[in-house]
């Protein structure tokens, strides 16, 4: 998949295409339905496919006084995007010259950009300044032009609605099996593995470290984990917070590997978190926190019956 970060500027790209808009947070069930929409109509019409995003995410801009929370960073989202097999992913920079474009003129200048045979968004879908365009309104400039429409309807698991702010709640409560559900993998954090203050060696709790590119939307404590580096499975206890008692600045997530015995900066890692254990606290003392860890540790190595 070939990814182009696009202002967007009037022919500037060949060929016919078939074009999915939307954000994709999480890339999850609803959006694999979008998906192989797309590439049905990528057949029907010899055309190529592409996905059309926006970076940042229209609310970081529109709600800066609200965090927001990413089930993915942007690498992550745009590989997921890239295994459903379409041709490429335009990211539209998302400014506030963008934000305050009406419905017509963000239409203009999208029919202007490819040339269009068809369009597929889902059941939420809304654009233009104050979100004043609807699929309705998309629908009738489609039928003017003669262009094929389609909206999906959203995607259930029994009552529950595959969408991005319910896979936010489900991670947020520590319920990673509903949330697996609804994207369809097990919900994971993918980075580089650094090195931190290793305060964990000197506890005896020596840890891998990823630092997230984004606010995830889990709640900060202790968890049982997963974590995979390469083709190895380690079982393990993690962190994902700030570590108050020794107040870092920054978002982390470190995990324990139990009989991992090896340094593994600049690997890639995952970690996967399996089961919620407390929440982050700040310990009177650097040995109040050994005692928590340790406790920590052994309802993990009970889990994992080790």
């Amino acid at each position: 998949m070939e990814v182009l970060h696009k202002k967007f500027k009037p022919h500037e790209l060949d060929g016919d295409w078939v074009l999915l808009i939307g954000n994709f947070d999480g890339v999850h069930l609803g959006h694999h339905a979008l998906l192989q929409k797309l590439l049905k109509a990528q057949a029907k019409y010899q055309a190529k496919s592409a996905v059309l995003t926006f970076d940042p995410h229209p609310k970081m801009l529109l709600q800066p006084h609200i965090p927001f929370q990413h089930i993915y960073d942007e690498q992550t989202k745009l590989r997921l995007l890239a295994s459903s097999g379409i041709d490429a992913c335009f990211v539209i920079p998302f400014t506030h010259a963008f934000s305050k474009l009406t419905a017509q003129e963000f239409l203009t200048k999208l029919f202007d950009f490819i040339t269009i045979k068809k369009i597929i968004v889902g059941y939420d879908f809304n654009f233009g300044r104050d979100r004043q365009g609807s699929s309705h309104v998309l629908q009738e400039e489609m039928n003017q032009r003669g262009i094929e429409f389609s909206q999906l309807p959203p995607v259930k698991l029994g009552e529950t609605t595959a969408s991005s702010t319910m896979i936010r709640r489900l991670l947020y409560e520590g319920d990673f099996t509903q949330a697996e559900n609804l994207l369809g993998r097990p919900w994971e954090i993918h980075g580089t593995v650094q090195q931190g203050r290793q305060l964990g060696r000197e506890l005896g709790f020596p840890t891998l470290n990823l630092f997230p590119e984004v606010l995830l939307p889990i709640r900060y404590g202790a968890y049982l984990a997963e974590v995979f580096l390469g083709e190895e499975r380690w079982p393990a206890v993690c962190n994902i917070g700030h570590a108050p008692t020794v107040n870092s600045p920054l978002i982390k997530a470190e995990a324990h590997l139990f009989g991992f015995d090896r340094d593994a900066y600049g690997e890639e890692a995952t970690i996967r978190p399996l089961e919620f254990l407390r929440d982050e606290q700040r310990f009177e003392s650097l040995e109040a926190l050994k005692n928590q860890i340790e406790r920590d540790a052994a309802k993990a190595k009970d889990y994992f019956q080790i």
